[in-house]
């Protein structure tokens, strides 16, 4: 959008002391002749640019102007860089890699902050490449951008399966996973969809209207998550098998049995399929100690699954 890039060529002339209309060209992806147009623009607004032509000119500010006018200290510049390149860990698109590009420029030449070393980085990553995922994410990042419907089936925890047709508006990653908060057109009401849960995810060649969402009416930071339900998982542990549970349980939490040198750990976990994963993860030094439930559904599939081994 012209504004955006106006304000991009704003912001780098304030932090530069000259720069050359080719290399913003370059930055945005435009025309020389496009940012000859915006210098002008900028220039109707009241902010002073100057060119000068010729060997070593360039488009830059009134000197006393970028002075006054400077927004953002190196420590300023170096934090929004970080938030950045942890945000596209988690998730790369064209338009981050630019405003990443716009930030990096803003460090002045002559200035260390460029090499500084991260003291916070969140890897949001997942190990591994999921291709799966990121085309799911390209896909509805585009389709929320041009405001543009998509369909796809999806699986609630029930296991039962659904056309939905929605109006996508966030992505959310929360808690180890994306969901989509999106408007949908079965239900006529705003819902939270898990994309793993969504297969045949296809965009639709029509266009909707974005409706008004206020702040507070977003879900994803109160209390939203109702599927899957939790439960306390208590576990009997050997002291070789305390250190798989433990970023699930503070240390000072286990409970050591006397009788036998065991230690008896309580977790807060999801009832979903990702539990018996987790359990089965754990290996044979763990025992369920409750919920009995859990424990017997567990030991249903450990006995199914040794006996499709057996035949």
């Amino acid at each position: 959008m012209k504004i955006d890039r106006i304000l991009s060529i704003v912001m780098l002339l304030i932090s530069k002391k000259q720069i050359q209309a080719k290399d913003l060209a370059e930055l945005h992806e435009v025309s020389v002749r496009t940012i000859y147009r915006d210098i002008e623009t900028i220039n109707q607004a009241g902010i002073p640019v100057v060119t000068t032509q010729g060997a070593g000119g360039g488009i830059s500010l009134v000197d006393d102007y970028r002075l006054e006018k400077k927004l953002f200290t190196d420590d300023d510049i170096e934090l929004i860089l970080t938030a950045l390149e942890s945000m596209t860990s988690a998730y790369s698109f064209k338009e981050s890699e630019h405003v990443l590009k716009k930030i990096k420029s803003l460090i002045p030449p002559q200035s260390d902050e460029s090499e500084k070393q991260h003291h916070v980085f969140i890897d949001l990553s997942s190990w591994g490449k999921d291709s799966q995922a990121e085309k799911k994410l390209q896909l509805i990042h585009t389709a929320a951008s041009a405001h543009q419907f998509i369909q796809f089936t999806y699986r609630n925890a029930k296991g039962e399966t659904l056309p939905r047709k929605v109006e996508p508006y966030t992505l959310v990653l929360k808690g180890r996973h994306w969901y989509l908060y999106a408007f949908c057109c079965v239900k006529h009401d705003f819902r939270l969809f898990k994309l793993t849960r969504m297969t045949d995810l296809i965009t639709i060649p029509a266009y909707f209207r974005p409706k008004r969402i206020k702040n507070e009416e977003k879900p994803w930071n109160d209390s939203w998550y109702e599927e899957p339900s939790v439960t306390t998982l208590t576990l009997r542990l050997t002291e070789a098998s305390v250190g798989k549970v433990k970023e699930w349980v503070d240390e000072n939490e286990l409970i050591i049995c006397s009788d036998d040198g065991t230690y008896l750990a309580a977790l807060t976990v999801p009832q979903d399929d990702w539990l018996h994963s987790f359990l089965f993860n754990l290996g044979p030094d763990v025992d369920i100690v409750s919920p009995q439930h859990i424990k017997e559904a567990f030991d249903l599939q450990l006995k199914q699954f040794m006996k499709r081994i057996e035949t």
